[in-house]
């Protein structure tokens, strides 16, 4: 209960035996008065012992919580859901990382709730707690391909967990792609401008054979442009855009393979810039513009506002080795 002098409440920091600061007053065993309390976090490993102290319901302004770092034993890591018991009421406590074979350390926390002091003083000491930090013993897998793609390999996992390995790969070549997989188990390719095989391992290794299929399809360096005036629906003066797209054929696949480029030259320019790839859809106009329609498969490769750069843009796609495949230009 409180103390008063008159009908004035006498706030905390504010009682005085003469001189002398009285820090806490009782009647009998019953508390009627508080100067100030501590929130103590005692002996946790790593860390000097920390207390805050202020008047209750004063905010806490201080850090209200303290962390420390555990090792998990050689050859583990942190797996599974951390737990403390034993927190006095009040404190909380929030796991470190865990669940990866990378988390060979963690980093727990326990912290005071509230963000105000309480009415009685209160602690929390790491040795009267029990803290739970699961782990999990990591494991390697071994594993050989054989045949024209052979490697031998291995991967890392929990133990009881699977993780992948690949052979090594084969590269289709500049505007070729594998029309079909390799051969063997796990092979992979078809369509695509690399082909190998990959297998996901567990509790032992092994091996399989991995070749090649041989087969490719030859891919067109098809380069078109179109320049599309846009006009902005919310601007009475009818503000313009001209958008400037091209079109790449691929085949069969989704990507042209070899280190390709489309490179554009605007008419303020006097050599050709960028390297853009073929990425971005010719969609992702401004909010403001009316997209046109039927402009599947384009690219947007380049944007003149206000018409500043009329006239002629050209564009060009060139392969790995820096050869021109092909060359296209539009106009407004």
């Amino acid at each position: 209960m409180p103390i008063y002098k008159g009908s004035t409440e006498v706030a905390s920091g504010n009682l005085y035996k003469g001189s002398t600061e009285i820090q806490d007053g009782y009647k009998a065993t019953d508390s009627f008065y508080v100067n100030e309390i501590s929130i103590s976090f005692l002996n946790f490993p790593g860390q000097a012992d920390y207390t805050i102290t202020g008047a209750p319901g004063a905010t806490i302004s201080a850090t209200r919580s303290v962390s420390w770092t555990e090792t998990a034993p050689g050859g583990s890591a942190y797996n599974g859901t951390q737990t403390a018991t034993g927190l006095p009421s009040g404190f909380a406590f929030a796991g470190g990382s865990q669940g990866s074979i990378s988390n060979t350390t963690t980093t727990p926390n326990v912290n005071f709730i509230s963000s105000v002091f309480p009415s009685n003083s209160t602690s929390v000491d790491y040795n009267t707690l029990t803290i739970s930090l699961p782990t999990t013993a990591v494991v390697s897998y071994s594993y050989t391909f054989t045949g024209g793609l052979g490697r031998s390999t291995s991967c890392t996992a929990f133990s009881g967990s699977s993780c992948g390995v690949s052979s090594n790969s084969q590269f289709a070549g500049n505007f070729e792609y594998w029309n079909s997989s390799a051969s063997g188990t796990g092979g992979y390719g078809a369509n695509s401008c690399n082909q190998g095989c990959s297998v996901s391992i567990s509790s032992s290794g092994g091996s399989s054979s991995c070749d090649t299929s041989g087969g490719r399809s030859s891919q067109s360096a098809a380069l078109s442009m179109v320049a599309i005036p846009t006009y902005c629906s919310n601007n009475p003066t009818g503000w313009k855009s001209v958008i400037y797209c091209a079109t790449v054929n691929t085949g069969s696949t989704s990507s042209i393979c070899g280190g390709y480029s489309i490179s554009m030259k605007r008419p303020s320019q006097s050599a050709f810039s960028g390297g853009y790839g073929n990425s971005s859809s010719c969609g992702s106009a401004p909010s403001c513009e009316i997209t046109p329609p039927s402009m599947n498969g384009y690219r947007l490769v380049g944007r003149d506002l206000n018409g500043t750069e009329s006239g002629t843009w050209q564009g060009k796609i060139t392969n790995g080795s820096g050869q021109i495949e092909v060359s296209a230009s539009a106009s407004t």
